[in-house]
């Protein structure tokens, strides 16, 4: 079966009423895609529009989507499209129908909720068994073997690097990325982990284990300007974190962290325009 993305992209609603085989059918065709796609993105577009983490926040992400349409520039999202909000599968859907109608020009990163661990436990499997009964465990499977083939990285050209987490410790070169394995469900390749998981810390210089979240690593400004030196980059942008303002900046403002789920916690959400010359804007994100 086939499925075309189009109507669900006039109608954003349409996506409510996908059945079993039309998912199945999105997810085989967005897979197909993604597979193609290498593990190091990269674009010489200076106009890119930056998403952070959005977790099944349904009128948040349309916003979103509308906001670019009135944009000639590329889309990226960091992850966690799913777990904790209200309509995560619904939510999902539409950004894969915005993948398969525009795959040159939309970007879909790899978050640690794209992992079979996390969205097991945090809301993502919970959602499907409630919504598809006896379906749920086939529409679970297949949406995180897709997961398993996002790309984890995005460099904006060659001078900004969007990432979900953080940056990670022992990386030489940045191709190392390209080799990083594919079909891993939960994300257990240490660089890749990291990437997924690892959060700035303004205590700490280098790096450290990460008490608060009990996964993998903080990382400070001595070892974070060493990593742009290193790999000749001027900044970083990633999501992984909720800030009340929807975003924060860290380390001279070389990295920014943005949250772009809005009312997450009381929280506002952000989204950022990279704009020529690889100038910043911060746009708020209202349903």
């Amino acid at each position: 079966m086939t499925i075309s993305p189009n109507p669900l992209l006039d109608d954003y609603t349409a996506v409510f009423d996908l059945t079993v085989e039309e998912m199945l059918a999105l997810v085989s065709a967005t897979k197909s895609l993604v597979m193609q796609e290498e593990n190091l993105l990269q674009c010489s577009q200076e106009k890119v529009l930056v998403v952070g983490d959005t977790h099944g926040n349904f009128e948040g992400t349309t916003s979103i989507v509308d906001m670019w349409k009135k944009r000639v520039c590329t889309l990226v999202f960091l992850g966690d499209y799913i777990d904790r909000g209200e309509k995560p599968l619904e939510t999902l859907n539409l950004l894969l129908a915005l993948k398969l109608s525009y795959p040159e020009e939309v970007f879909l990163l790899r978050g640690n909720h794209e992992t079979l661990y996390m969205n097991s436990r945090y809301g993502f499997l919970s959602y499907c068994t409630d919504n598809l009964g006896k379906d749920a465990d086939i529409i679970h499977k297949a949406y995180n073997e897709l997961f398993s083939y996002l790309p984890p990285a995005f460099l904006v050209s060659r001078e900004i690097l969007l990432i979900h987490g953080g940056i990670p410790s022992g990386l030489t070169s940045l191709e190392e990325l390209k080799s990083l394995p594919r079909g891993d469900l939960d994300g257990e390749n240490d660089v890749l982990a990291q990437i997924l998981w690892n959060d700035p810390s303004e205590i700490h210089p280098g790096f450290q284990s990460n008490s608060e979240r009990g996964f993998y690593y903080t990382f400070g400004k001595k070892v974070f300007m060493e990593f742009l030196e290193n790999h000749q980059l001027k900044k970083v942008i990633r999501g992984h974190q909720v800030f009340p303002e929807g975003y924060r900046y860290f380390f001279d403002r070389k990295l920014l962290s943005i949250f772009s789920s809005p009312n997450y916690r009381g929280s506002k959400a952000k989204i950022a325009a990279i704009s020529k010359g690889g100038d910043i804007q911060l746009l708020d994100v209202i349903p």
